[in-house]
């Protein structure tokens, strides 16, 4: 059921595309990148940036090894 394509009703394509790239360079989380882009998106919600994220697969920041580094 459903569409075979999933995509956003309130996005365009670019506006998908800026968003992804945003976040990809940024690894902001969420919230952030709402904020920061809600300037330049102005009909961008919470909701819908998260859908994009999670068909996208980067709706969970990557994990970062904070290896403790040895001090000479």
């Amino acid at each position: 059921m459903g569409p075979k394509v999933a995509r956003s009703t309130v996005l365009s394509r670019e506006e998908e595309a800026a968003c992804i790239a945003f976040r990809r360079h940024s690894l902001l989380p969420l919230d952030d990148c709402l904020y920061a882009l809600r300037e330049s998106i102005p009909n961008l919600t919470r909701s819908s940036l998260h859908r994009l994220f999670q068909r996208r697969g980067i709706s969970k920041r990557p994990q970062v090894n904070n290896a403790c580094i040895p001090m000479d």
